[in-house]
């Protein structure tokens, strides 16, 4: 667990809370890391497109009938049908198209009932971000593990787009390297991409403890509502 998790979790905790006995709803839920906080207030059900990711679900942390394959931009659910819909961890980001990121959101709110809430998190930090080549990003070792990354960035402006190159090393031989490819997402135009799929920002947060967002702020959580409700 790296040291953001906990308070990853416990937002997210909260945020169920919120809604007790609600109808949950997560967008790339990946491996299930966020399936036990979302399942804490009552049913949830978690949709991932990968199906490399579905074959890495953890056990324990949700039911197997709750996991769906599908995507984000055709729901596989009637109007109205969720209180809480959670798209965790940057993954609009991961949509490099403006069409299909507003594709999404239009999706969110049909599925929301007309009080819930979509909580999802960007990085506007990522809008910032320098070029860089083979920068150290963090090196950990606490006697006995080692996690490192090396990582390289690239900016391609006219695409809207931040290409990363990581490398992660876990212990002697261990090493992996990750291409990404995101789109920078900055506040302006997440606002109103948000507005345009017919949902209202009711909520911002700078953090995982529900601080106000400022322009250090790590990253930008908002909790949205189908337009007609706020």
């Amino acid at each position: 667990m790296f040291p953001d998790d906990a308070r990853e979790e416990e937002f997210y905790r909260l945020v169920r809370s919120r809604f007790p006995g609600g109808r949950c709803l997560e967008l790339g839920a990946g491996t299930g890391r966020l399936a036990g906080p979302l399942s804490s207030a009552g049913p949830a059900v978690f949709l991932e497109p990968s199906p490399a990711m579905l074959g890495l679900w953890r056990n324990g942390r949700g039911r197997s009938d709750m996991l769906l394959r599908a995507v984000g931009q055709a729901l596989p659910f009637p109007r109205g049908c969720f209180d809480l819909v959670v798209f965790a961890c940057n993954g609009l980001h991961c949509l490099l198209g403006r069409g299909s990121r507003v594709a999404l959101l239009r999706e969110t709110a049909r599925v929301l009932t007309p009080e819930g809430w979509l909580v999802l998190e960007t990085s506007p930090a990522l809008a910032r971000r320098p070029p860089e080549r083979d920068s150290l990003r963090y090196d950990f070792f606490d006697g006995s593990l080692r996690l490192r990354l090396v990582e390289s960035v690239l900016r391609i402006e006219d695409r809207g787009t931040i290409l990363f190159d990581m490398t992660y090393t876990y212990g002697p031989g261990r090493e992996t390297r990750i291409p990404l490819a995101l789109a920078l997402l900055d506040r302006a135009e997440l606002l109103k991409e948000l507005n345009e799929a017919g949902l209202a920002v009711a909520h911002e947060w700078g953090d995982y403890d529900f601080s106000a967002p400022g322009d250090s702020s790590p990253r930008m959580l908002v909790a949205a509502s189908p337009e007609e409700s706020t």
